[in-house]
């Protein structure tokens, strides 16, 4: 029996990596099944927006184009000279980084290495790596004699929705590793406090420094390291300030080793750690106090929009939601929140090390929805905590097993049945299932731009897609993932959403040539957001366009139009903008004239007589477009003065394409040049058509 709870901690740990691998590897089943289009040329396709940036770094070390500090000038174009610059602190230009990137050097060396392909290593390695999360948290808390509480947090943390979507198939990102470090540099700090032999001290804080050093480099949040540092530094200084301040000992105890210990763990984290304080600062100031310190750019560019507000990661949850990111069941999350909190006031200074991002996890009820990440092992902890609480503090008071041999038996049946309970619970994470963000028509889509387009050129097209442009058609972008909180991104909106292809063509111009920074000159010298945007539209800024420019629409955009349309009509003065409505309602012909669209509510549309029944009335049809891909011909047919557009495509393959544009959209040039093919040649020429993947028009020099 001893032998048995000596064993049965490290088979459900077993279990439990068991279980994070499978969830992560049983979607190759659903990869292989769609293997057309989740595969181009024989390897696998990124399932991240973020995943094409850091491929993209490793491809540029492949061919020699990574160069530390070098400007990146695949991003961010015109603004990727050294002249781009506000100040000589605030820059436009993207270099190429050190940290933050490591994950694409790992990977660069390990496809040197092994000969196999990044994103087959990414294929392969990515459900290990965001495994490796249970380890630190199974033995710190094994070693607080709270197995459970180890084993519980790394089942929650594998299998929180959060989590998984942030480290599934083909994620290659940060967040395989950032609770596994973080976790195992607390866990490393406290069995430095807990022996007290020299040679096991400097074994752990060396671990401690190396895992820092390692963690700045993967991430590059000097904030975060900063804070795992202050409470190393907390809990070092509190024996010698307590015996100094209260015990009112004069002697400040402070051996040579300690000055050795510190110097191991401070010395490496120098380069980076005084940055620190202030990251820490601002993040405070931000996610707690919603208080922001803006920067000169940020107050020059004041009135353009806030890109932030339609990006889905950065919303607020409400607190049931919060909890549906961690954990499948509500119950079992507030337990398990209860639980956490309990945990910390009963072990305080032994866990003062996870403490700080107890707090992070935290702000997913007050910040944002990517918080929810780090907060999943702490439900985990909690719920293992209780366990422990119960059998071996709370009942024992009341006079409840009380005998050792019962207390260990009883704790760990009930530790096992808890364990069933939430793998049963969790077991819905088995049908999320991740998919590539860019198909394999898309990507040879890209490579038709790479093979058929100078390779100065730049692509003009909406940021989603910007990292992946880098990598697969390997031409610059104007912005992407990591800057379309620019001007430049209502600049494009208001190109796709204007109806004027006159003024779409001002506006490519005055970005391709002024950029962000011939803007801040503009405003500087007194022009304010509308006045630019009023002065474009007049030709006041035009000129010739001399680096060949591409218009790029890709099928993802529809149901993106709407934020597009938002930001492209935004009015500086009422501070807001229209959303704009492009549906795709998926209807059965039941007769040649009449479609039956139970997406719609159930409505029929009557082709004929340009009416879209409803169940209380109907809905007049202004126009109907039939546009054939075979023959490249679009017909109209009129109805009435006003009303719903209705598009209809036949694509090269034969298949059917229905749009419903709800006024005024369908005069905007992203209608009627994505879907429609209309276009002004005096200021595009249509060059590749391959709707509804991708339809790419070059903009005409002058």
């Amino acid at each position: 029996m001893d032998r048995f709870f000596k064993i049965y901690p490290y088979l459900l740990l077993v279990v439990v990596i068991l279980f994070s691998l499978y969830l992560r590897y049983e979607d190759i089943k659903f990869w292989k099944a769609n293997e057309r289009d989740f595969f181009y040329k024989g390897e696998p396709l990124y399932s991240e927006y973020d995943s094409f940036y850091f491929a993209r770094f490793a491809l540029d070390m492949k061919e020699g184009l990574y160069k530390y500090g070098a400007i990146d000038h695949f991003r961010l174009f015109p603004d990727n000279t050294t002249n781009a610059k506000l100040s000589e602190k605030e820059t436009f230009y993207s270099t190429y980084p050190l940290a933050g990137v490591f994950i694409s050097h790992i990977f660069y060396f390990l496809s040197k290495i092994t000969g196999m392909s990044v994103a087959w290593l990414t294929y392969y390695l990515i459900p290990i790596f965001a495994t490796t999360v249970v380890l630190p948290l199974f033995f710190y808390f094994n070693r607080l004699h709270l197995p459970f509480a180890g084993i519980l947090s790394g089942l929650v943390a594998v299998s929180a929705p959060m989590y998984l979507g942030r480290t599934c198939l083909m994620r290659l990102d940060h967040d395989v590793f950032n609770l596994t470090l973080p976790f195992s540099i607390a866990y490393f700090f406290y069995r430095f406090f807990e022996t007290n032999q020299r040679e096991s001290k400097l074994f752990w804080i060396t671990l401690a420094s190396l895992f820092m050093l390692f963690y700045q480099l993967w991430y590059a949040h000097p904030n975060l390291n900063f804070v795992l540092l202050l409470t190393f530094l907390v809990i070092f200084f509190w024996e010698p300030v307590k015996n100094l301040f209260i015990k009112r000992n004069k002697t400040f105890t402070f051996s040579k080793e300690d000055f050795i210990f510190l110097a191991i763990l401070i010395l490496p984290q120098l380069w980076y750690i005084y940055e620190g304080p202030y990251h820490l600062f601002q993040q405070v100031a931000t996610l707690v106090f919603n208080i922001k310190s803006p920067t000169s750019i940020d107050i020059l560019f004041k009135d353009f929009p806030n890109i932030f507000i339609s990006i889905s990661e950065l919303s607020r949850l409400s607190f049931e939601e919060a909890l549906a990111s961690v954990v499948f069941n509500k119950i079992l999350g507030i337990i398990g929140l209860i639980g956490a909190i309990l945990l910390f006031i009963f072990n305080f200074k032994k866990l003062f090390f996870l403490l700080p991002f107890f707090g992070i996890g935290c702000l997913v009820f007050f910040s944002g929805a990517r918080f929810s990440m780090y907060l999943s092992p702490f439900i985990g902890i909690g719920l293992g905590f209780l366990v422990h609480f119960l059998f071996e503090k709370l009942f024992p008071y009341l006079d409840i097993f009380r005998e050792k041999h019962k207390q260990r038996l009883v704790l760990a049946l009930m530790g096992i049945l808890l364990f069933v309970v939430v793998i049963i619970t969790q077991r819905e994470a088995i049908g999320m299932v991740c998919t590539p963000k860019v198909d394999a028509e898309l990507v040879k889509d890209m490579e038709w731009i790479k093979e058929h387009t100078p390779k100065n050129a730049v692509i003009w097209s909406w940021w989603d897609y910007g990292y992946a442009f880098q990598l697969y058609a390997r031409r610059a972008v104007f912005h992407d993932g990591g800057s379309q909180t620019s001007p430049k991104t209502y600049f494009i909106a208001r190109s796709f959403s204007t109806s004027d292809p006159r003024e779409a063509w001002l506006i490519t111009s005055f970005v391709s040539n002024y950029g962000l920074t011939g803007l801040t000159k503009i405003m500087k010298n007194g022009l304010s957001a509308e006045e630019v945007v009023e002065s474009i539209k007049r030709g006041e800024f035009a000129k010739p366009i001399n680096t060949p420019i591409y218009w790029v629409f890709t099928q993802d955009l529809i149901p993106k139009f709407g934020w597009i349309h938002y930001f492209g009509t935004y009015e500086f003065k009422r501070k807001e903008g229209t959303f704009g409505r492009i549906l795709t309602p998926i209807c059965k012909v039941k007769t040649p004239t009449l479609l039956e669209c139970p997406e719609l509510e159930g409505a029929t549309i009557d082709l004929n007589n340009g009416l879209i029944h409803l169940r209380n009335g109907s809905a007049p049809i202004k126009e109907i477009y039939h546009y054939d891909e075979q023959q490249r011909q679009l017909q109209k047919k009129d109805f009435y003065p006003q009303g719903y557009t209705l598009e209809i495509v036949r694509t090269k393959n034969n298949q059917i394409g229905l749009f419903l544009v709800i006024p005024p959209s369908e005069k905007t040039l992203f209608n009627e040049m994505f879907i429609l093919r209309k276009y002004d040649p005096r200021y595009f020429e249509l060059v590749y058509d391959n709707f509804p993947n991708m339809v790419v028009y070059k903009v005409k020099p002058e």
